[in-house]
């Protein structure tokens, strides 16, 4: 019997279900694709910001994707919040594993509403091991920052392709500064796709007057779910970025804080 290709997101529960491993899951679903879930951490937060969280021990997040991998055929891994310095090593680990799988990580590290998500350690580690073995790594511009320890914007894609990440996607829909929003209102978000063969390609979607929770997510899982049903990197990259601007045009706000890309949308 034909069935759906199968992705697995390893991230943590937004009990709000606008972010995290609830988040892949809808995105996954409307894309056609069966999701798989490996759960690293349990976060208590909001629409507004995140207020508290427990991560897994590394063994029982080990135990879940291992089951998983070995029971179900994965086409694609979607990575978010792993937590610790130990979840990182673990996850790195299993990837070595299994090169054949692509893997899309969102290096979460701070929430939306301001939250912090990662510890030094985690950083460090995620730009060690982690970079390498992913196909593609998604940083808003914040995370780029970090990760890359370079204040030059113009130069963090080539700095983490020099770090060993194969392709970056720079995503650049992250809250405005007073002074960026006195400058302009309603900017374009910029994204930018830098590729292990050299290439850069800029694109530029529409800007809404209001931030989201989850977006992050939702672009990271739509890409993995783009990837896992048989795409090339770049189309699965335009393809997930379309089925965003579609999604957050349509979004709404389901609690009293940040709005939600609409992940049930109809695709244009």
């Amino acid at each position: 019997m034909h069935h759906p290709p199968t992705c697995l997101t390893i991230a943590g529960s937004d009990p709000g279900g606008g972010a995290g491993l609830q988040a892949d899951l809808t995105t996954f679903t409307r894309l056609g694709v069966h999701g798989a879930t490996a759960v690293t951490a349990i976060t208590v937060q909001d629409t507004r910001d995140v207020i508290d969280f427990d991560v897994l021990p590394a063994r029982r997040v080990a135990q879940q994707i291992e089951v998983t991998l070995a029971d179900l055929t994965v086409s694609a891994i979607k990575i978010g919040m792993l937590g610790s310095a130990e979840n990182v090593r673990m996850v790195a680990d299993i990837l070595a594993e299994h090169p054949h799988i692509p893997a899309v990580l969102d290096p979460v590290m701070v929430a939306g509403g301001g939250g912090a998500l990662a510890t030094q350690a985690v950083v460090d580690l995620t730009r060690e091991r982690l970079l390498p073995l992913a196909m593609l790594i998604t940083p808003n511009t914040p995370e780029a920052a970090r990760l890359s320890r370079h204040e030059d914007p113009a130069r963090w894609g080539e700095t983490l392709r020099e770090m060993g990440a194969r392709n970056v996607l720079i995503t650049g829909g992250h809250a405005l500064t007073e002074t960026e929003a006195r400058r302009d209102p309603r900017p374009p978000i910029v994204n930018e796709l830098h590729r292990e063969d050299g290439h850069t390609r800029r694109f530029e979607l529409p800007r809404l007057p209001f931030s989201f929770h989850g977006s992050g997510c939702t672009l990271a899982a739509a890409i993995a779910a783009f990837l896992a049903r048989g795409r090339d990197l770049e189309p699965a990259v335009i393809e997930a970025q379309g089925f965003m601007t579609d999604a957050t045009a349509s979004g709404y706000a389901p609690g009293k804080g940040q709005h939600v890309p609409n992940r049930l949308c109809p695709q244009a």
